[in-house]
């Protein structure tokens, strides 16, 4: 089951007290592609945050205490409803198309001036980029500040170094 897989991505300290409440919460049925990712987001959350891990360890002598995490993660997760706005949409449009153009003409520039493989590499990836950077305003709307970035700037990552990668090849 594709949750059970997913709640792997938690702390073994979150797991151990918290996934089978999660389980029986978000249920059996199948994920949307936003539980995925609310899921996936705070499994990043419950890795870097102070406060989960202070809520994990202040649950196991206090069953009581680490409740307003759990409960965050689980309204997160089961929300089935979008939760941007008309307004976030033409903000992240904007992102897109702004950053879409800004990286085509520093890939034509590049390529202009000789540099003709970096400006392959920045056109290539001025959609695919442009999207993630739009990200926050859409998909991960009300997701923890730390695993959008994380999401960003290491999808972001990755395609360069595919990028870069498919260059030398």
């Amino acid at each position: 089951m594709l949750t059970e897989s997913l709640i792997r991505l938690y702390p073994r300290a979150w797991r151990e007290r918290y996934g089978e409440e999660f389980l029986a919460i978000v249920g059996p049925g199948p994920l949307s592609l936003q539980q995925v990712i609310d899921i996936v987001s705070g499994a990043i959350d419950a890795w870097l945050s102070a406060d989960v891990r202070q809520a994990v360890a202040a649950s196991d002598t206090s069953p009581n205490e680490g409740g307003r995490i759990m409960h965050k993660s689980v309204i997160v997760c089961e929300r089935k409803q979008v939760r941007y706005t008309k307004r976030d949409s033409l903000i992240g449009a904007g992102v897109m198309l702004v950053t879409t153009l800004i990286l085509t003409i520093a890939g034509l520039a590049a390529r202009r001036y000789g540099w003709s493989t970096t400006g392959e590499v920045v056109i290539s990836l001025a959609f695919t980029v442009s999207l993630t950077l739009s990200m926050p305003f859409w998909l991960l709307k009300g997701q923890p500040w730390k695993a959008q970035a994380v999401v960003v700037v290491g999808t972001i990552a990755l395609m360069v170094a595919a990028g870069i990668l498919s260059t030398s090849l």
